[in-house]
């Protein structure tokens, strides 16, 4: 083996080395799923394809500068190798400093950064606030029509540990861990905390932002109809929530895995932002609706929420249609317990109701009336709300449970086996989590009780993912 290849070798080995490292990175980043729930490379909507515009050109211009800069090295170990023995150990003319060649990798890389901070400018000023109704040159240009702007929904979403909550004070609706919206209307964010930095991340239609403590911040998203359809029909692709069926059609067919295929406008959150021990179980899930969906969706959640749907007690002045719902008590449930009963036939003005002869029926089953009761007596109440019923302040709000495709902040598939062994014992799944481990919750708190008892577990199970 002659001088020269020895060299060669010496020298491009430790190269190669680095070089097959890359590759083999590259090709192994190439295999992950584009679909993939987290992933930001497959954007539905104008802001997420912004981001992702002005993140393609910051590669190309880093891949050009790599090939440029290697291209300049191998140049010079090639032209300037040593052909011989003699020829390596003679030291050649040193030189330092070559002012064209610093002015002009100066100048170069001004030109670079000014075409990367231009695009990116516009996509913060972009992604910040929602385009004016009135300015019709940028509704122009980013391809909207006036409507989605001025029919725009507002959503305030507040991070807590860790959890989170979307409220739409349009129509007087709070919902926990899952976003629902028409994919239609441009959706203004308005962002808060109420205890540590968390960041508000919906890759695929949205970026990121941070929840800063003490003070608000703002985004907005539309999403891509188009994108979001893929071939299929608007219903296929925009599943509704309203007909309780949202679940079934979700999970069809799929386990609750990082490897789920995302169904049609089902896209996925996450806090991006390390906020203590559960951080990474805080996701959320984000469901694109068409317009009637997402209309009967609010219909649906704001009579849940309306104390004049809910029963009333037995009243002999009043006059009861059938469906009417009364409540009577039942003393079978435990003491000072009541039952709700629906009409099956309409009763007659100041008839007393004959529970005998099933002119009505059980609204509910025993179980639910138990799980009811023991929502209340193992202070459930004090962090969350059902309808109208407890505070409802320190955690998700319950109302429509049964709807929601998950559980623990998205972090379990919303499911009679996942609740309970929720219920036993959260801190298995999400240590750190308030429900376990909160203000006033410790061994002696009533919640702790549930650990050791599968009857009122499954009673309160009934109870909840019949909230539908």
């Amino acid at each position: 083996m002659n001088y020269f290849t020895l060299n060669m070798r010496r020298l491009f080995h430790p190269l190669l080395r680095l070089y097959s490292a890359l590759l083999f990175l590259f090709l192994y980043s190439s295999c992950s799923r584009i679909d993939h729930k987290q992933s930001a490379l497959d954007p539905k909507g104008l802001v997420s394809q912004n981001q992702y515009d002005i993140f393609m050109l910051s590669v190309w211009i880093t891949i050009f500068l790599f090939c440029a800069v290697g291209g300049c090295l191998l140049y010079v170990l090639w032209r300037y190798r040593a052909k011989n023995k003699e020829d390596a150990m003679e030291i050649p003319p040193q030189s330092h400093g070559n002012s064209k060649i610093e002015v002009s990798l100066i100048l170069a890389s001004a030109v670079v950064l000014v075409i990367l901070a231009i695009p990116t400018l516009q996509g913060v000023v972009l992604m910040n606030r929602v385009p004016d109704a009135n300015d019709e040159a940028t509704l122009k240009k980013l391809n909207l029509d006036r409507s989605q702007i001025e029919g725009a929904i507002t959503v305030n979403v507040t991070g807590k540990r860790f959890f989170w909550i979307f409220e739409y004070p349009q129509y007087g609706i709070v919902t926990a861990n899952e976003l629902v919206f028409p994919a239609s209307k441009a959706i203004r964010i308005n962002l808060r905390t109420e205890d540590v930095i968390h960041s508000f991340w919906l890759p695929k239609l949205a970026g990121k932002m941070d929840l800063m403590p003490g003070q608000e911040n703002f985004l907005w998203f539309i999403a891509d109809q188009e994108k979001i359809r893929s071939g299929k029909s608007t219903e296929e692709a925009m599943p509704s929530v309203f007909d309780g069926k949202m679940r079934q059609v979700v999970f069809a067919k799929q386990k609750f895995t990082d490897e789920f295929e995302p169904v049609g406008g089902l896209f996925y959150g996450q806090c991006a932002e390390y906020c203590g021990n559960s951080h990474a179980y805080m996701s959320f899930r984000a469901l694109a609706q068409t317009d009637e969906d997402f209309d009967a969706w609010v219909k649906r959640f704001q009579n849940s929420q309306n104390p004049n749907m809910q029963p009333t007690a037995y009243n002999p002045e009043m006059e009861y249609d059938k469906d009417s719902i009364i409540t009577f008590a039942d003393d079978s449930l435990g003491e000072n317990s009541v039952r709700e009963y629906r009409s099956t036939k309409k009763i007659a003005k100041g008839e007393s109701p004959n529970l005998s002869a099933k002119s009505w029926e059980k609204a509910h089953s025993d179980n639910y009336e138990i799980g009811k009761q023991l929502f209340s007596s193992l202070q459930c109440v004090q962090c969350h709300a059902v309808n109208r019923t407890g505070i409802g302040a320190k955690g998700p709000n319950l109302t429509l449970f049964g709807l929601r495709t998950s559980l623990a902040a998205g972090w379990m598939r919303n499911d009679e086996e996942s609740l309970a062994d929720w219920l036993k014992n959260s801190n298995e799944v999400k240590f750190g989590n308030l429900m376990w481990n909160g203000e006033g919750v410790d061994d002696n708190h009533p919640l702790r009780q549930l650990e050791d008892d599968d009857v009122k577990v499954n009673q309160l199970v009934e109870y909840l993912l019949e909230q539908i």
